[in-house]
């Protein structure tokens, strides 16, 4: 056997060290400090500890995503024309499918756009029913094996974004309609708005697990089979710059997803996943940082198998993004998509003792969360009694004592601010949700006129 091809122990010469003997070591580094010093404490008792082995991984992969990911664009314009022009102009130079939000105007929005080619997304909203019809009319004009998309029906989630009663009257029509139509998703689970609210991972998946239970309910009792019901969802989840627990969130929501699929007996255990950017980590001060947690956000959601990744434009948070923005959000998963080759992998963080115990932590305490919401009453009851809406509001109150302490910090906001900085001017964007989840953004309270 050639000497290129002889197995590699790179352990040899070295002597076997256990934990026990790292953690004396550690303890003489920290002196008086405890070793659980070293510990982060994310929440509901989920950790990150400071050291791995193999037996924080051993036989804890579950389901994989696939490769590659659809590229969606966001397209929020408020002109309906000038959306059209955005719109052709992401699908033009890269994009692959578009994600709308707020416009009723669609047939303008939409000009030009080839629904056979080009997967269109509605983002929950209210008063949604014109565009959903719309959307449903023409994809009855072309090759049903064409239709792709999402109608983006969230009654829980839209009633928490923007307030009132949800809304239940085209869940199940619009179910039935697309039931025929197999790349196109009639209800969207939106765990983001408990995210942007402030929400930890934990809670934004077990809510996403309660609401999704939720609709599954209401589609059986409108009578449609359990295949029909699950077939009908995606999930919709943030990616943000933490890179590890965005990874082992999105990997833990299959598992969790897949747990729900066996026990109510599904024939496809999967969960199509949708992945946003978060809004609520960037910043109005020193925007140009926003690229870099931009960027952390889409490599993470990659990794972590999403289907489908929008970017939002590193300017988001200062009003309408401009053409350079949209570009930059484009262009960044496009470099990760062909020029790193991430749209070749499949599920790599798979074996990493880190990523797969935080995973198996996240999922179990998202499990213990879901189920006591459930015996509270279900997703439907955390929403109006605002128990959801309470626990987002105390978490980012703690977020931000942490940044206050300087236990977190913000580049460019409350680290390394630049004090002769020109602000960054944008256009203003449509009226803001007022919901009893509101986007509470990390850095808002430590900028300058700070607001969300």
């Amino acid at each position: 056997m050639s000497d290129a091809f002889m197995p590699l122990s790179l352990a040899d010469g070295f002597a076997s060290v256990g934990q026990d003997a790292w953690a004396v070591l550690a303890q003489k580094v920290l002196g008086d400090q405890p070793l659980s010093s070293l510990t982060t404490e994310l929440d509901h008792g989920v950790c990150i500890q400071p050291l791995y082995t193999v037996d924080d991984a051993r036989g804890r992969q579950g389901p994989v995503g696939s490769a590659g990911w659809d590229i969606r664009s966001l397209v929020n314009e408020t002109e309906a024309a000038t959306a059209n022009q955005v719109a052709l102009e992401e699908l033009r130079n890269g994009a692959t499918s578009l994600l709308l939000a707020g416009h009723h105007d669609l047939a303008t929005v939409l000009n030009e756009v080839y629904l056979a080619m080009a997967p269109v997304a509605l983002i929950p909203g209210p008063q949604q029913k014109a565009q959903v019809d719309w959307l449903l009319n023409a994809w009855q004009e072309i090759n049903p094996a064409d239709c792709a998309g999402a109608l983006g029906l969230d009654p829980l989630g839209v009633a928490a974004r923007w307030g009132g009663a949800p809304d239940w009257s085209q869940l199940a029509e619009a179910t039935q309609t697309t039931s025929s139509l197999r790349a196109v998703r009639a209800v969207t689970v939106d765990a983001t708005v408990y995210a942007e609210a402030g929400a930890g991972p934990v809670s934004e998946l077990a809510a996403s697990l309660a609401t999704g239970v939720t609709y599954l309910r209401h589609l059986a009792d409108s009578g449609a089979t359990v295949d029909e019901a699950f077939a009908a969802l995606t999930f919709t989840y943030t990616a943000d710059c933490d890179q590890f627990v965005t990874m082992a969130k999105l990997r833990a929501a299959r598992r969790l997803w897949a747990r729900v699929a066996q026990t109510s007996e599904a024939g496809d255990l999967s969960q199509h996943q949708t992945v946003m950017t978060s809004a609520a980590m960037l910043t109005r001060q020193d925007p140009w940082v926003n690229l870099l947690r931009s960027t952390v956000a889409a490599f993470s959601a990659s990794i972590g198998g999403a289907e489908v990744v929008t970017v939002r434009p590193f300017d988001s948070a200062l009003g309408q993004p401009d053409e350079f923005g949209r570009r930059m959000a484009r262009n960044l998963q496009l470099v990760l998509a062909e020029e790193s080759s991430l749209s070749s992998l499949i599920d790599p963080a798979g074996g990493s003792w880190f990523v797969e115990n935080l995973t198996d932590q996240l999922a179990q305490a998202a499990w213990q969360e879901f189920q006591t919401v459930e015996a509270a009453g279900g997703a439907e009851k955390a929403l109006a009694s605002g128990r959801w809406a309470a626990e987002a509001e105390t978490a980012a109150a703690a977020r931000s004592a942490r940044i206050a302490d300087g236990s977190e910090e913000i580049i460019g906001v409350t680290a390394y601010p630049n004090p002769e900085e020109t602000p960054l001017l944008r256009p203003a964007t449509k009226d803001q949700p007022a919901g009893p989840l509101p986007l509470r953004r990390w850095a808002a309270p430590f900028e300058s006129g700070g607001t969300a």
